[in-house]
């Protein structure tokens, strides 16, 4: 194991990925930092507003897959506006519906971390919940697999105003997808995702004043925590994020530019016993410290460990983080 701070063990599955990672992938924020007065917009925290909703949305037949019925989803993203890139506009999802559970049975809506690019990593879970009843919807967020802008390579994001524009648009498409299930007659809706899908989790969350239950998982509670303490720091483009003062200024603003965007600076949960966050004692992607810091901010919130760190936990921690989603589903 090998230490990035002095209270932070980082899991060698975390390091030795983060080396992988960085010696191939593509750097973040490649075009810099996108528009001043579009970054401005976007650090403060977003207006009062009507509750987003969906138009309508078109579903495919359902198949069935062994125990699941499965259904392909569109609709139009309530999050259209001038900045977002047409290729988001379009929202797709999968729903997976437990086989004899009826027609509404309660729903997780599952968020995608940033190398989700499809469904895949969340189906077992989805899967695991099945076998308890529970069903989920799996949305392809923007910025992502079929809604990635034609110049972005992978899951890096062209500019660190595309990052905000994805951080705002994906919170505002799980709130009406939340808002759309509860409409369909699904009692019982929690939001949950791991890594980057934890934070869109608790972001939408936090901005909701629907019921929802909520579990974030190896979540940051703001997205400098990952640029500032975790071993995928040198994942931005220093070099083009500097070109006006140089390296050191340009981490100092993006670490203030995202710390700007945290989900504690948006009101507390207005109940917070119906969340329950988990993080792991070894990540080296998300410090826990940060997902303490939601916690605290989350006052009366529960918070439980998984063993090992960022990458391991995804697979290990599988069967903690559905027992969560269940225990905070029955708090509703």
């Amino acid at each position: 194991m090998t230490a990035v701070g002095p209270a932070t063990r980082v899991h060698w599955v975390d390091a030795l990925f983060a080396r992988l990672v960085l010696s191939r992938e593509p750097r973040y924020f490649e075009d810099g930092w996108g528009p001043s007065a579009l970054l401005d917009e976007l650090t403060r925290p977003p207006p009062g507003a009507a509750p987003p909703s969906l138009g309508d949305v078109a579903l495919g037949l359902p198949a069935r897959e062994g125990r699941l019925c499965v259904q392909e989803g569109q609709c139009t993203s309530p999050a259209i506006g001038p900045e977002l890139p047409q290729a988001c506009w379009t929202m797709r999802f999968q729903i997976l519906l437990p086989s004899g559970a009826g027609p509404r049975p309660p729903m997780c809506v599952l968020l995608a971390g940033s190398g989700d690019q499809a469904y895949s990593l969340r189906r077992p879970l989805g899967a695991a919940l099945a076998r308890h009843g529970v069903g989920t919807l799996l949305p392809e967020q923007p910025y992502c697999g079929r809604r990635r802008p034609p110049a972005q390579r992978g899951a890096a994001v062209r500019t660190v105003a595309d990052l905000l524009l994805m951080l705002r648009a994906a919170s505002l498409e799980a709130i009406a997808l939340s808002r759309w299930l509860l409409a369909r007659g699904h009692d019982k809706v929690c939001l949950s995702g791991y890594s980057l899908g934890g934070s869109l989790a608790a972001h939408a969350a936090a901005q909701s004043a629907l019921p929802l239950a909520v579990v974030p998982v190896a979540a940051a509670h703001a997205l400098d925590a990952v640029f500032r303490e975790g071993v995928l720091q040198e994942m931005a483009d220093w070099e083009a994020l500097g070109s006006g003062g140089g390296p050191r200024e340009a981490r100092r603003r993006l670490l203030e530019v995202l710390g700007a965007a945290s989900i504690t600076a948006l009101p507390p949960l207005a109940d917070p016993r119906r969340a329950i966050l988990l993080h792991a004692a070894e990540d080296g992607f998300v410090p826990p410290s940060s997902t303490l810091r939601l916690a605290e901010h989350w006052r009366g919130a529960e918070l439980r460990p998984l063993r090992g760190g960022h990458v391991s936990a995804f697979f290990t921690g599988r069967r903690a983080t559905a027992r969560a989603i269940l225990d905070a589903l029955a708090r509703l």
